[in-house]
């Protein structure tokens, strides 16, 4: 899949990477994204102001302000998944 991301800390790495689809741990949900915002936060890690990369990881993926569907949630954890037919 493709994402907006960004070596936090390096101004101006801003790029558009693909990177592999999430496959969820146990507990986790999954959830397909529809929509992404970027704000103000993600303007600074751009910069190179804020922000780091996940454990093992040198990139960032931007677009903390998102709207999705899940599509997988664990039994008990009060969401419910949404066809994949849909």
């Amino acid at each position: 899949m493709r994402a907006l991301a960004v070596r936090p800390g390096e101004k101006d790495t801003l790029e558009v990477r693909d990177v592999p689809e999430p496959v969820p741990a146990s507990g986790e949900l999954l959830v397909e994204g529809l929509a992404v915002g970027v704000c103000g936060t993600d303007r600074e890690i751009v910069r190179g102001e804020y922000g780091w990369a996940p454990p093992g990881r040198e990139w960032l993926v931007l677009g903390h302000e998102s709207l999705g569907r899940v599509r997988q949630a664990p039994r008990g954890s009060g969401f419910v998944s949404a066809s994949l037919e849909s």
